[in-house]
């Protein structure tokens, strides 16, 4: 009897440790963006600042805003932060807690450092001239 629920006690404590998040503190660079634009572009490999226009529009149609982890090179859904549209556009400095199981980052604190300045990446055709 006892024995039983010995077991039963270890193989409680050891299910409820092995449900628990696996969290950490952070402090990383990148950008806030939307999981649509950021999704594609990390499939990629790609972990780059995406159009903040673009990103402020589907934010505010709904969908999920991200944090793109430059030391990371990956993307976290972004918990806690009700001023990631004000943010867009930044490379920014943010401190918070990765939930690495559930790939979110809840936001303690957000910096600034440079405003993103994005171009066109075709190349302009030169010489050409059509008639």
């Amino acid at each position: 009897m006892i024995r039983t629920f010995v077991t039963s006690l270890a193989i409680a404590i050891l299910g409820a440790a092995h449900g628990r998040a696996e969290t950490k503190n952070v402090m990383w660079t990148g950008w806030f963006s939307d999981l649509g634009c950021a999704s594609g572009r990390a499939t990629s490999g790609v972990f780059t600042p995406t159009n903040s226009e673009c990103a402020k529009k589907c934010i505010e149609k709904g969908a999920e805003p991200v944090f793109i982890g430059e030391e990371a090179k990956a993307i976290y859904k972004v918990k806690d932060y009700p001023s990631v549209v004000d943010d867009l556009g930044w490379r920014l400095e943010i401190v918070g807690t990765v939930d690495e199981s559930a790939k979110t980052i809840s936001v303690s604190s957000v910096k600034r450092l440079s405003a993103v300045v994005l171009s066109c990446g075709r190349q302009k055709k030169s010489g050409v001239t059509k008639e």
